[in-house]
């Protein structure tokens, strides 16, 4: 166990020295290449995608559809990280007396998550958007979960990891099309770039905490983990109607319930979410 804790311990000072050089998002983000003429995503990420009802689109609605998507897709990282600040931030003194490392790592973790959100809100204000998606139709369990979970157990930080490894995944093939404008790619570079640590640090805890649990534990709580999971990877990967409106479609309720049957979007989900169950089955939850 010592030897554990000195890699735990190590690791957490790592992660501290490299995100001591601190970078803007506001000032780093070229924002002026925001084309409006331009997609923001590439076609096969967007929710339509491999329906007849995609096909019939004409070009524009194609990059209109896929720059209201693509906000969207920040406003889920909005949503989160409002959580997980909410959380850290009532919890950090608790790490300032029992956890000096990890402490300081954590303040460096929030205010990079704070520096996203800001980021997030001024790529939805150049957008000239609204929120698409009202907290009330974000997954309840998981939201509860998040604000309710013992904040130094595994299961806490494993809910933290699927919210960052999911996203990350999407931003991963985002960052494959070289042709998006310069703005988007540089949001999801510097989000991937500083996520990257965030996620080391939640995979750590995770596997650290779960060695306290016996195997009755780890049964209870998969279902639990399973259902957090199924929650969120419904609201991350099919829009509220809200969404298709906002991009100026018609039938958007229609288009909502085409996107949750669509085999191409689930078949997205499925392998987004795969790192995230083969990470939680290794430390012995059954998701």
């Amino acid at each position: 166990m010592a030897v554990v804790s000195r890699h735990h311990d190590a690791l957490i000072q790592r992660l501290s020295r490299h995100s001591a050089n601190y970078r803007d998002p506001l000032e780093e983000i070229p924002w002026d290449t925001l084309d409006p003429e331009k997609a923001w995503l590439p076609e096969p990420l967007l929710s339509l995608y491999g329906l007849p009802e995609f096909d019939a689109l004409r070009a524009e609605e194609r990059i209109r559809l896929s720059q209201v998507e693509f906000v969207s897709f920040c406003e889920l990282g909005l949503w989160l990280e409002a959580l997980f600040i909410q959380r850290l931030g009532s919890h950090s003194l608790q790490h300032l007396y029992g956890d000096t490392h990890s402490y300081h790592y954590q303040l460096h973790e929030l205010r990079e998550e704070v520096g996203h959100s800001l980021m997030f809100l001024e790529l939805q204000q150049r957008a000239q958007l609204p929120f698409l998606t009202p907290p009330s139709q974000r997954p309840r369990l998981a939201t509860l979960f998040a604000r309710l979970a013992p904040e130094g157990s595994a299961a806490f930080w494993a809910t933290i990891f699927i919210g960052e490894n999911v996203p990350d995944q999407m931003s991963r093939q985002i960052l494959s099309d070289k042709m998006l404008p310069p703005a988007v790619l540089a949001i999801n570079q510097l989000h991937r770039r500083e996520e990257a640590r965030h996620m080391a640090f939640a995979r750590i805890t995770v596997q650290r905490r779960s060695r306290r649990l016996g195997g009755i534990q780890r049964r209870l709580l998969s279902p639990l983990l399973r259902e957090v999971m199924r929650q969120f990877l419904y609201t991350a990967f099919f829009p509220v109607p809200a969404v298709y409106a906002a991009a100026g479609l018609d039938s958007a309720s229609r288009l909502a319930r085409l996107a949750r049957q669509n085999p191409h979007r689930i078949a997205l989900m499925q392998h987004c979410a795969e790192p995230s169950r083969e990470f939680l089955r290794s430390q012995g939850f059954f998701v």
